[in-house]
């Protein structure tokens, strides 16, 4: 019994289909349509056992024309000869019911033994279409790879950052409990008992002090909101910003009455900032040093102008933290940074990502350097003007040289370890 076939292409194309075909010698009963519609009404009347389509019909083409086909004769298997026969292009022919691909480049003959190969049960491609599916799920196969491995990255930057938002969340109750416990037993007192006047004036001292730590934390967590969602505006305006170091650094050394605050400020020092904003970034900065600084030490915060702009640097001779840790608590809006510094000294964990955005704003850099004999530098840049952008942040401003202190404090405890060890030892 012959096998019926329905040829659908251009002129040109049945021709070289039908010479082939009938070249072969197989018992072939063969219909032709010029159109995608005439094939699938010759499919719908005929009911071919195969269908040989470019795919690229007038009036109906593609992966319609194949399920059309599909569906007007169900038993048949249907084989796209076609010039464009990229990976992406099979894959979706196959899922419209396509079971045999040859390139027109690979001739009418491939078609042939392809009819031979579906007519098995098989799925057949011709040799260059082949390899192009093989590269194509080679691509995919690497792409599927690379996808995984930025998920795994993502869902592990996610429970990062969902296991710091937890501690964040922590440290806030943490935060906001002292001082809203202080200021519900100081007004208890003063409502429940009646109090010497030098008393009370010292118990409502201590409520403001509560209160105004408990605003400024709300206060942080609404920039650090504003930031992230892009709507914090800046009031940019050049002005001297000397004034404003030395009143923050008057305001964190009454608050850390055990820290030094050494000062290297100029009388002035001309710059561009928002002046509450720029006071905000330098408060964190220092606020943080004093923090994790050991009672008796000392801290030093220095400005001074340069062609970029103005730097403002806080040094700090602490326990010292790693660049990568620093870097951390600068990008992730809940790390506070450091897992090595004591609880009863961690903030919120905002201070320097809400610093870092602060600084990013008025158009600069901020950067920390750990010091070899212990401590860390943190510094920025602003630009001089409104306006302008200090545009590279590597590179372009180089740290400050350390100090003679900063250079020699470890080799002396070196020589002094190689000393002890090299010293006879005692009858």
């Amino acid at each position: 019994m012959p096998t019926r076939v329905v040829l659908c292409d251009s002129a040109d194309g049945l021709a070289q289909l039908q010479y082939a075909l009938i070249t072969s010698g197989a018992a072939l009963e063969i219909e032709v349509a010029t159109d995608g519609m005439r094939a699938v009404e010759a499919c719908a009347r005929t009911r071919p056992d195969i269908v040989v389509t470019d795919i690229s019909m007038d009036g109906l083409s593609g992966a319609e024309l194949v399920r059309r086909m599909v569906a007007s004769a169900p038993g048949a298997k249907v084989i796209c000869w076609a010039s464009d026969l990229s990976a992406p292009r099979v894959a979706e022919l196959l899922g419209a019911g396509a079971v045999g691909f040859v390139g027109k480049q690979e001739g009418a003959e491939a078609v042939f033994r392809a009819m031979r190969t579906v007519n098995a049960g098989n799925v057949a491609f011709g040799p260059e279409v082949g390899d192009a599916v093989a590269a194509g799920i080679g691509q995919q196969g690497a792409r599927t790879l690379e996808l995984e491995s930025t998920l795994a990255e993502l869902s592990e930057q996610l429970q990062s950052l969902t296991s710091a938002k937890a501690d964040f969340l922590a440290n806030v109750s943490h935060e906001l409990r002292t001082p809203v416990t202080v200021a519900k037993g100081i007004a208890y007192v003063l409502k429940k008992r009646t109090l010497p006047e030098q008393e009370q004036d010292r118990f409502l001292l201590e409520l403001e002090s509560a209160l105004d730590k408990l605003t400024g934390l709300v206060e942080e967590m609404v920039t650090v909101a504003e930031l992230d969602r892009g709507e914090l505006l800046l009031e940019l305006a050049e002005l001297d910003l000397a004034p404003l170091l030395r009143h923050v650094a008057d305001e964190i050394g009454r608050r850390y009455a055990h820290v030094e605050v050494e000062r290297e400020i100029p009388e002035t020092l001309p710059g561009a900032a928002d002046p509450v904003r720029f006071t905000e970034i330098v408060r964190q900065l220092l606020d943080n040093a004093c923090r994790y600084s050991a009672e008796g030490g000392s801290v030093n915060i220095k400005g001074r102008p340069m062609d970029e702009g103005v730097l403002v640097s806080v040094t700090d001779r602490g326990e010292g933290v790693l660049r990568e840790t620093v870097s951390k608590a600068f990008d992730e809006p809940f790390s506070a940074g450091e897992d090595i510094l004591r609880k009863e000294r961690a903030g919120a964990g905002i201070g320097l990502h809400l610093a870092r955005q602060l600084v990013i704003g008025h158009g600069g850099i901020l950067w920390a350097d750990p010091l070899p004999a212990g401590g860390t530098r943190v510094s920025f840049v602003l630009p001089g003007h409104p306006g302008e952008r200090v545009a590279k942040p590597s590179g372009l401003v180089e740290p400050e040289p350390l100090t003679d202190d900063e250079i020699l404090e470890p080799l002396k405890e070196i020589a002094a370890i190689a000393q002890s060890s090299t010293r006879p030892a005692s009858a």
